[in-house]
């Protein structure tokens, strides 16, 4: 489930900043600017019932803003890119197959040259895992 979440993501970064390029893994090539990586940092799992459970997931997007000649990045537009950021998934929700993670928590900060976006979202999902196959009665005896 954590790729289709990075995936959507992905999407919605892309819609909204399509000169950008996204990242979703690190690479030993020399990367590009402007461009995002989205990292999956934790996740805790509670059971709801026997056929439920939530996840909370924990998820981290670098913004990587374009630097000048003496390696200087544009803090108006750094600004205006963390409006962006924070607009998209303001939203409160991320469509992730047929379902919609709820984003709980949305914080951010400027770091030198990069925009840090942490957010934590919660997920309800079927077990489709350790389904135990109960035996069926044949007949019931009642009596009254």
């Amino acid at each position: 489930m954590i790729n289709y979440l990075i995936n959507s993501i992905n999407v919605m970064l892309v819609e909204k900043f399509p000169n950008a390029k996204v990242y979703v893994s690190k690479s030993d090539e020399e990367f590009i600017r402007p461009s995002f990586f989205i990292r999956y940092i934790t996740s805790k799992q509670n059971d709801l019932n026997r056929n439920s459970y939530t996840n909370d997931i924990t998820m981290k997007i670098i913004y990587f803003a374009p630097l000048d000649e003496f390696m200087n990045a544009d803090l108006m537009a750094q600004n205006e890119i963390w409006d962006t950021m924070r607009e998209i998934f303001s939203g409160g929700y991320i469509k992730v197959l047929d379902r919609a993670a709820k984003i709980k928590k949305l914080r951010g900060r400027s770091k030198n040259s990069e925009i840090h976006l942490k957010f934590k979202i919660n997920f309800t999902q079927d077990k489709t895992f350790n389904i135990p196959e109960s035996p069926k009665a044949d007949t019931i005896n009642l009596k009254f």
